[in-house]
């Protein structure tokens, strides 16, 4: 089944090797658009980040990474840093992950909802073959998400 949560995304590649990417994680299911799912659960304007969304966009932007290295053929190893931030300033995040089963997307009880994410950071080597990269891409999103207690 595939779902479509109108990313939006920029990219940009250097002649040094930098890769920045720009993606809108949020969403939110239309059915809650105008109430909102985050003052239902009593928290007042939580922007919702879905898991899934994030680990597709640290797969996408590896995949752009691994790319432009070999496209440069560059020798050496790229750092990698991502994080999670809201563009209008700091506002609690709200983790949204799917069960098993129906694949519909909610907010676990458990979960924390920071109003800041930390970079988390790691290393992608110049030889790295796909199942290395979607290792790393792993890594960065599940680093990510933990900060929610997911």
């Amino acid at each position: 089944m595939e779902i479509d949560y109108n990313r939006n995304s920029m990219i940009e590649l250097h002649h040094d090797g930098t890769v920045t990417l720009a993606t809108n994680v949020s969403w939110r299911p239309s059915s809650e658009e105008r109430r909102g799912f985050a003052e239902e659960a009593g928290v007042v304007d939580a922007l919702p980040v879905s898991q899934r969304v994030v680990a597709a966009a640290c797969g996408d932007f590896l995949a752009a990474v691994q790319e432009l290295q070999r496209k440069l053929r560059l020798d050496s190893t790229q750092q990698i840093t991502v994080t999670i931030y809201a563009s209008t300033g700091p506002r609690a995040l709200e983790a949204r992950t799917a069960h098993f089963g129906d694949g519909r997307e909610s907010t676990p009880p458990y979960t924390r909802r920071p109003h800041h994410i930390q970079p988390v950071h790691t290393l992608l080597p110049p030889i790295a073959d796909d199942e290395e990269t979607a290792r790393v891409s792993e890594e960065l999103s599940t680093d990510l998400m933990s900060q929610f207690g997911l």
